[in-house]
């Protein structure tokens, strides 16, 4: 990993992750080259919610220190759903007592929201919206259940192969997609770059934290500070990602 990056042309780099052990990877790339040009951007999400997130970032014409920000609007605008055949292992949302032993019947099958934090029993709906502009799927090698046809409201744009669940389940399907165009959700994210705080060890102006320095950043009172590395339209970027 560290080669690959190092191989990259100049320019800034982000080093997107959504679990522990590529967090940890991300951090020793950065250790060993050093954090000039090095972000680390770090986002617990469900994998086929992740992979929208990343076809945000990928979008012509951001920086690398915008991706904090295009992550957290893309992210907010993003439904996902979780069919699953059991919910005995499942961590987060936390299941009753009641799903714990319905888990135990054959042909039984929950619904988990992640972004709302529950569980129910499938009742042949899953709840993916229609009129995303993105629906990415993965799902385990045996379905949960025999007919998922009707389980989307149109063909998935994605289908992720080999995918890591995040369910503990041995059957499961997971589905996300985004409200409306994702060109929007990456322009109303960076239409807010003129109220992005200037990090003070870097000068890069971002939104929250700063993905280079780790620093958090305080609220802009007027406007950038002079020193401020606006984000520019034309400027290339480049974005590693480890999945």
């Amino acid at each position: 990993m560290v080669a690959a990056v190092a191989s990259l042309p100049d320019g800034d780099v982000v080093l997107a992750t959504r679990d522990e052990p590529s967090r940890k990877v991300a951090r020793s790339v950065r250790l060993v080259l050093g954090p000039e040009r090095l972000g680390l951007l770090h986002v617990e999400t469900p994998v086929t919610a992740w992979a929208v997130m990343l076809a945000g970032l990928v979008s012509g014409g951001l920086t690398a220190s915008s991706a904090r920000a295009v992550a957290d609007v893309v992210l907010a605008r993003i439904t996902t759903r979780a069919l699953v055949s059991s919910v005995a292992s499942l961590e987060s949302p936390t299941p009753t007592f009641r799903q714990h032993a319905g888990s135990l019947l054959p042909r039984t099958a929950f619904v988990v929201d992640p972004g709302r934090g529950t569980v129910g029993r499938f009742h042949e709906r899953l709840g993916i919206p229609s009129g995303g502009d993105m629906l990415v799927v993965a799902s385990s090698p045996k379905p949960v259940v025999a007919d998922t046809t009707d389980l989307l409201p149109r063909p998935a744009d994605v289908e992720l192969v080999g995918a890591k669940p995040d369910w503990h389940a041995t059957r499961w399907f997971e589905a996300s997609t985004i409200d409306g165009p994702l060109s929007w959700a990456v322009a109303s994210a960076a239409s807010g770059a003129h109220r992005w705080t200037a990090c003070e060890v870097c000068g890069r102006a971002a939104f929250g934290t700063c993905i280079f320095c780790d620093i958090a950043l305080r609220p802009a009172r007027a406007g950038l500070a002079p020193h401020a590395r606006l984000p520019d339209q034309h400027q290339p970027e480049h974005q590693g990602v480890i999945s």
